[in-house]
């Protein structure tokens, strides 16, 4: 018997064929791997990339209703292999291509880089509808894949710097440390820019170091390791954007009246300076300043002469 609720047609929307591609790429950058063409496997990941980044836009722009959840888990499942295979193979090849010793040690980063990519995106399927903050909780699965393709794309890889900025991912993507969502549309064409830059056949280098890919690193080692400031953060609300826009507000009005205090003062000097000024100009003060002088010539002349005594 044939149930037409549980079709494919009653839950797959357009963005999930964007996911569908994420995993595609994913799929196809280990098949790179596998043939040894690490450079088109790093590119397919970008491209993986790239659909993540995209899937999540249509589906806000097309106002859609997931009501069981199917497109967060395609999403979360492409993400598993896109983001948390594609790396870790990339990055076990790496370690074989030097000695057995630098795999095994690979193997075992690339097996906790996977677990905990896994670890990170279940959680955030359970919890997602449940916190009220505009952003990840740990670091995104995405940015791990992203910090590695780049790195060997921009031609400083090294293995073990590669393996310990592993570690460090793998840590940050099972903690409770906030992230931001990158909603500014300046750094999102800037990486836009730069990931196609690395698609074309365009030799953006100076000598061995690809420009493009090693901007795309540093851009990700930034939003890696900046919130860190999360420490220092005291409130669970503090980051909300109704808690930014007071905060802000706030100190645009103490700004503003500080401005109108010293202006208003400004004001006030230079209109004393004025009076000053029109005071000189007639001769008020001056004529003040020469009858003092005259009183003071009479009182000496006086003194001088004995009509008075002096004191």
């Amino acid at each position: 018997m044939r149930l037409k609720s549980v079709g494919m047609g009653y839950f797959l929307a357009i963005p999930d064929v964007i996911s569908i591609l994420n995993l595609v790429f994913g799929f196809l950058a280990i098949l790179m791997v596998i043939g040894n063409h690490l450079t088109y496997a790093s590119l397919c990941i970008l491209v993986a990339v790239v659909f993540d980044s995209v899937d999540g836009w249509v589906s806000r722009k097309l106002n859609r209703e997931d009501k069981f959840g199917f497109g967060k888990n395609i999403d979360s499942l492409a993400d598993v292999v896109s983001f948390g295979v594609a790396p870790s193979v990339i990055l076990y090849s790496l370690g074989l291509g030097i000695s057995d010793w630098a795999a095994y040690l690979m193997a075992i980063v690339a097996a906790l880089t996977l677990t905990c990519g896994m670890l990170r995106l279940t959680r955030y399927n359970v919890i997602s509808d449940k916190i009220n903050y505009h952003g990840f909780v740990g670091f995104p699965i995405p940015g791990t894949a992203l910090i590695i393709a780049t790195y060997y794309l921009s031609g400083l890889f090294n293995v073990a710097v590669a393996g310990i900025l592993m570690l460090f991912a793998s840590y940050l993507m099972i903690s409770t440390i906030r992230y931001p969502k990158v909603d500014n549309y300046y750094v999102i064409g800037f990486g836009a820019l730069m990931i196609l830059l690395l698609l074309l056949p365009i030799n953006v280098s100076i000598g061995a170091v690809n420009l493009p890919a090693l901007a795309l690193f540093v851009l990700s080692l930034v939003y890696m390791f900046m919130t860190f400031l999360e420490f220092f953060i005291d409130t669970e609300e503090a980051l909300t954007p109704e808690n930014v826009n007071k905060n802000i507000g706030q100190v645009r009005e103490l700004t503003a009246n500080k401005f109108k205090g010293s202006l208003s003062s400004a004001k006030d000097a230079a209109k004393s300076m004025k009076e000053t000024i029109n005071q000189v100009s007639s001769g008020e003060i001056i004529s003040e300043s020469k009858e003092e002088k005259e009183d003071e010539d009479e009182k000496l002349l006086a003194i001088n002469t004995g009509e008075v005594e002096e004191e």
